[in-house]
């Protein structure tokens, strides 16, 4: 396989990365399965979207596999990232509605056809009948909350008031790594700059897999 990684930042896709050398030597390696997240907050794709699924595309054309992440689940909360207030609450239909529309723009982007075809998956399906004393034990009691208030979509919060409520959105997309880890074999994820401190929480939920 091509350097996939050195094409997308020589096409200034690539602002932080972890595990820079690892995943170099896996994308070269093995066909490997990569994830981006979507929260249907509209009924649209916007242009930060445009940017990451144009990643998904390249590194499909390298011979990945994409899976898209509609957040059916985590929509019903809302990423606190870039907002002085907490967003609105949806209505499930709207977030339903809204799920609908988004992956018919996706599939624009992905081929669903072929040896790495993407998959579209709903965090809705796994978040929402999930057990909250046991998700608290398990996930809730690897993050740390004075780390987590150091995170730049926390700390622009705190002087206008941040919820309990949101501070569960880290939580969940970092469960949502797990699963997709668990059950699809998924190794990287990738996202929007705003979305650092959230895809970094995923290293948290890794500690519950070496426990394993």
């Amino acid at each position: 396989m091509a350097d996939i990684l050195q094409e997308l930042e020589e096409r200034g896709y690539i602002e932080q990365l972890t595990h820079e050398e690892e995943i170099r030597k896996i994308l070269n390696k093995e066909s490997v399965r990569f994830y981006i997240g979507i929260d249907p907050t509209a009924d649209s794709l916007h242009i930060g979207h445009f940017v990451a699924l144009m990643v998904a595309s390249r590194l499909q054309k390298a011979g990945h596999r994409p899976i898209i992440l509609m957040g059916g689940g985590t929509a019903n909360i809302g990423d606190p990232s870039g907002k002085t207030d907490m967003r609105k609450m949806m209505t499930k239909e709207t977030i339903e509605n809204n799920v609908a529309s988004i992956k018919k723009q996706a599939e624009r982007f992905v081929s669903f056809e072929g040896e790495n075809a993407a998959i579209i998956v709903n965090n809705a399906d796994w978040l929402l009948n999930l057990n909250f004393i046991d998700f608290m034990r398990d996930i809730g009691t690897l993050f740390s909350v004075n780390r987590m208030l150091s995170a730049e979509c926390y700390k622009a919060r705190l002087d206008t008031g941040l919820t309990f409520f949101e501070m569960g959105y880290m939580l969940m997309q970092s469960y949502d790594f797990l699963y997709l880890h668990d059950k699809y074999g998924c190794k990287i994820q990738i996202g929007g700059n705003d979305q650092w401190s959230n895809i970094i929480g995923r290293s948290r939920t890794n500690q519950k897999n070496r426990r394993r």
